[in-house]
């Protein structure tokens, strides 16, 4: 749980770091109408929202890796791969794929 950033407030998103950036626990790495989104844990950027998005209390609004490794900023993650490749098996089996 560490390592998500969740929306302080309801508002408009605003980042201040960027994707594949090296962050420490305490920084605050985005805005929600003024209020900041801090870092709980030290690691690379993962995933961040886009600017302008206008999002809820608690939202999840981006990650934060803590193995430090920007390389895994542009990579597929295993769970992404198990979720896609159900996905696929499904659909297979229901005949909507050649």
């Amino acid at each position: 749980m560490e390592r998500l950033l969740r929306s302080p407030a309801a508002g408009r998103f605003q980042g201040t770091r960027h994707i594949g950036d090296v962050v420490s626990a305490g920084e605050t790495v985005a805005y929600v109408d003024g209020r900041a989104v801090t870092a709980q844990i030290t690691g690379v950027l993962r995933g961040l929202l886009q600017d302008g998005l206008t999002v809820t209390a608690g939202m999840k609004v981006g990650d934060i890796d803590p193995r430090c490794k920007r390389e895994h900023c542009y990579t597929i993650s295993d769970k992404a791969r198990a979720i896609g490749g159900g996905v696929l098996e499904a659909l297979l089996s229901l005949g909507v794929c050649p």
